[in-house]
């Protein structure tokens, strides 16, 4: 059976490479924070749940990736409750189609319909919908367009993907990232807050964070000053991602490549928002270029 650690009077968390939250509602009844990324995964946090003589009364959702809903299904199907997200998430977990169509941009090819990126879909409501005292939402979009935290009573900040261990930044150089401009703002929300633990999705349980944020922050530092270095001169769009796979070691798949080329993706629109590079269109292709201070 997976680890339980209790954090508060209410609070708990399964460690695994994806932590999910346990909130007691009361003395019987408890909800998840995430389901983590799979049917078989959503059994063992029913063992959990069974040996405490818990009632399962509903789930919340911090985003749609499928690591993180990937037991939706199955425990809704089992304990007949609701699930809750912000509303834009909700649509990507009730038609879990949207994810890979998101990231590849039609009707997304048979390779790309993998539980890594596609969960099963699953009736979710949004969290507007849901008053439960001890339970507090907060915005933390940036990794994906609706992320949200859960603090709990116990002052427990369930922070989802808004950042992520040293460790697995050390092995995927790059994360996968929605709005650039979101995300930093999100981890410099996070750096000025103080709660009692910090539980990232994929990390250690902290009490002050500020590291390992400072590790997120320089990382995406690091990835933009690389792409600008890339671009000063004028690339194509095609060369500039082969530069960059290349330059982080990336042994790209059809997965991969719409994973990284998306984060990618936003780094752009990020530079180009911020006036900084411009695209240009050559002989049917598309080239970006620095814009030069004056």
């Amino acid at each position: 059976m997976l680890d339980l650690i209790k954090l508060g009077e209410k609070t708990y968390y399964v460690a695994s490479p994806v932590n999910v939250g346990i909130y007691l509602l009361d003395n019987d009844n408890v909800c998840l924070i995430d389901t983590g990324n799979s049917k078989e995964f959503a059994k063992e946090i029913e063992k959990i749940i069974n040996a405490n003589n818990w009632n399962l009364k509903f789930i919340i959702n911090t985003h749609s990736h499928a690591d993180h809903i990937g037991g939706n299904k199955y425990l809704q199907n089992k304990y007949n409750i609701k699930i809750y997200a912000n509303k834009i998430e909700s649509y990507f977990i009730n038609d879990c189609i949207l994810e890979p169509s998101l990231l590849y941009g039609a009707n997304p090819p048979k390779e790309m319909h993998i539980k890594f990126i596609e969960a099963d879909s699953s009736c979710c409501e949004d969290i507007a919908n849901l008053k439960v005292e001890g339970l507090e939402v907060i915005n933390l979009e940036g990794h994906s367009k609706g992320m949200i935290g859960v603090v709990t009573s116990d002052d427990v900040c369930f922070v989802g993907d808004a950042y992520t261990s040293k460790k697995i930044l050390d092995k995927y150089a790059i994360q996968y990232v929605f709005d650039i401009e979101n995300y930093f703002n999100t981890l410099n929300y996070l750096k000025n807050t103080n709660y009692r633990f910090y539980v990232p999705a994929h990390g250690e349980v902290e009490e002050n964070p500020t590291n390992t944020i400072n590790v997120n922050i320089k990382n995406i530092e690091d990835i933009e000053k690389n792409i600008l270095k890339i671009i000063y001169n004028g690339i194509s769009y095609n060369d500039l991602l082969k530069e960059v796979f290349n330059l982080y070691h990336i042994k790209i798949n059809i997965v991969q490549y719409h994973l990284f080329s998306a984060t990618i993706k936003a780094f752009l629109s990020k530079l180009e928002n911020d006036g900084r590079l411009e695209f240009l269109f050559k002989k049917n292709e598309m080239f970006i270029k620095i814009i030069e201070s004056i």
